[in-house]
Order: structure tokens, then sequence, then C-alpha cells
């Protein structure tokens, strides 16, 4: 809110509570600000009924939520009212290798759809293994230290299924554990993801725009 806010947007920030499966009151309140677009802080069971409530409303206005909300049982559940929506991620829309690789996984190992926090959890394995692989073939002592040091040495460093990550700390001012804060937006047509944009959305350009 703060940063959009210091973009120029009007912004009114409506509380609910975290676990919070009624957002019929959140949504009506919402809507009398007549806005040009909502977006819900909310994810897992929150994101079906956030999506059918908006329907039922008949709200016109362009509605975000977090990637989580695009897993494939989430999809089951809300139906058509998802086309309507727009979700962030973190990696590309397409697939392409490294998505064929996570299904092979996910097929493999998992015993139900890994789908949202599962691709982050994926990427965040498999990263920490190739920084632990030049650990061992730089012959670099293999303890929590050297690995901070290299984490924290990163400029640009591939990520799978991911934007480059730098972990300087100086990303986005104050939150020095982001590494990769760059975006995608895409919304869900029959089934498919659709890229919204081209390219990433940069996350820390925003933020060095209001200093």
């Amino acid at each position: 809110a703060a940063l959009a806010e210091a973009l120029g947007l009007e912004v009114e920030v409506i509380p609910f509570p975290l676990f919070s499966l009624d957002f019929l009151p959140v949504l009506t309140k919402a809507a009398e600000f007549n806005p040009d677009a909502i977006v819900v802080a909310a994810a897992d069971l929150s994101c079906a009924p956030v999506m059918q409530t908006m329907v039922e409303l008949g709200i016109e206005a362009q509605l975000y939520l977090v990637g989580a909300c695009a897993a494939e049982e989430i999809q089951e559940v809300a139906g058509s009212a998802i086309e309507s929506v727009l979700f962030n991620s973190e990696g590309p829309i397409t697939e392409g290798l490294e998505g064929s690789i996570f299904e092979e996984v996910v097929e493999q190992y998992a015993d139900e759809p890994a789908g949202g926090v599962g691709t982050v959890a994926m990427r965040g394995l498999l990263n920490l293994y190739s920084l632990l692989l030049e650990l061992d073939e730089t012959e670099s002592d293999m303890n929590s230290e050297a690995l901070i040091d290299l984490i924290q040495s990163s400029n640009q460093r591939p990520s799978f299924w991911g934007h480059p990550y730098t972990c300087d700390g100086n990303q986005i001012p104050g939150l020095p554990a982001l590494c990769a804060p760059q975006q995608k937006l895409f919304s869900i047509e029959d089934g498919e993801l659709v890229p919204a944009h081209d390219g990433w959305i940069d996350t820390p350009a925003l933020f060095a725009e209001i200093g």
C-alpha cells in the first residue's frame, strides 16, 4: 500500500481476519470506493471464496491475487470465476525445461497436487543444491558460514525456474532477505496460463523511485 501511494495511486486498506472464508463484507466495502483494482492478500482456502464473491457481487474492478491461488486444486473449486483474475509469479509462466523437471518430480514423489508453494520449495531446494555443489567443487569449507558468504556474494546468479538472484541485502530497502523480488503477472484462460505482459516487473526499480 505504501509503495502504491508513493507512486501516486489512491489506496484504501480494508483489514480482514487472516483465515477468513467470508469475503462478502470485505468486498462489499471495497466496491463502495468504485476501485479500478482490488488486491486481496489471502491464499489457500480463501482464494476461491474471494473470486466467487467478486463475481456474485458483479464487481468489475481488476482482481489481483497471489500466485498460490492459481494452483490446480483451487482452479477446480473456483470454476469460471478464476478467468477474471490476475496472479503474480516469481518464475516464468511457460514451463520449458525447468517446468518439465518440476512436473516429473511431482509425479514421482508427490501424493497430491504440488502447485503454488511447491514450486517455491523446489526452486529453493535446487538453488541450495547448486550452492553446495560450488562449495564442494572449490574445496571450500562446508559449513553454514561459508554457505552464507557465498549467498551474500551472489550477483545475478542463475536460479532454478526463476529470475537470477542477487543477495547483497539491497534489493528492497528494509527487506535484506529478498534476493529476487522481480515478478510476472498472468491470467488463466481455459485452464492455460496466459502472460499479462512481456518480461519481468522490476520490483527493485519501483522501490528505487520512491527513495
